[in-house]
């Protein structure tokens, strides 16, 4: 069975173009997650999913040179039909979906789901913003043949744009596992993601924190570093 991390990105994003090869602690950004996702046990292959077209090129150069990636191409507006194409590349039984727009991914909580997964065998699990956890640590659980499953029925276009939409307006068919912080489930205060410039500075005075210190820091020393010193997660002016 063959597990593969397929994390999504794109170069012209419209609210900050160009995020995924913005330097970020001496990397491109999308390089933070595939970094992160390595140190996931049982992960058996990374794969970076992209829209096809000319207007992608500086991020795949950018995808290429990451040692051990698979660039997988796919529609742009279809990031459904882009996952089907990227586990059918890739071999995969078990797709991890992850963002490159969240570069401070947790290790420890994609184990965490994938952990909750094998045990409580659900069609597919979700770790969303409603977990307990910062914005910024989602993580997804789908087998391929669900996958191809929606590949093969789906047609209305809000479902193919997304990933897991049908799953969700299709309770009775698909049991989602919602994978919950212990005692503390619901939206987190902070958002440790990529969107806007001002995501961006933020980031930019995490990592330069917390970074040289271990390059793999969790949620747990987001945390730990808000508490202490909340200015660093003030918006920028």
């Amino acid at each position: 069975m063959t597990t593969v991390a397929v994390i999504q990105a794109r170069h012209t994003s419209t609210r900050l173009p160009g995020k995924m090869i913005l330097p970020l602690a001496g990397m491109p950004v999308i390089a933070h997650p595939v970094e992160r996702i390595r140190a996931v046990a049982g992960i058996d292959k990374i794969c970076v999913t992209i829209p096809e077209g000319k207007a992608q090129a500086p991020l795949a150069d950018v995808v290429e040179r990451l040692d051990g990636v698979h660039l997988s191409r796919g529609p742009e507006e279809h990031l459904l039909t882009r996952f089907v194409i990227a586990a059918r590349e890739t071999g995969a039984d078990t797709v991890i979906r992850l963002w490159g727009d969240c570069p401070a991914v947790d290790p420890a909580l994609v184990t965490f789901t994938m952990d909750a997964y094998a045990s409580d065998k659900p069609d597919w699990a979700y770790l969303n913003d409603q977990s307990g956890w910062p914005l910024g640590s989602e993580c997804q659980v789908l087998p391929r043949s669900l996958l191809e499953t929606a590949a093969a029925e789906v047609t209305d276009e809000r479902d193919l744009e997304a990933v897991h939409t049908w799953f969700d307006r299709n309770p009775e068919r698909f049991r989602k596992l919602a994978v919950k912080r212990p005692c503390a489930p619901g939206k987190h205060p902070l958002e440790i993601l990529l969107d806007t410039p001002t995501d961006y500075a933020k980031l930019c005075k995490i990592f330069e924190t917390l970074y040289p210190l271990y390059p793999l820091f969790g949620m747990d020393a987001i945390e730990a570093l808000a508490a202490r010193n909340p200015s660093l997660f003030e918006a920028a002016s």
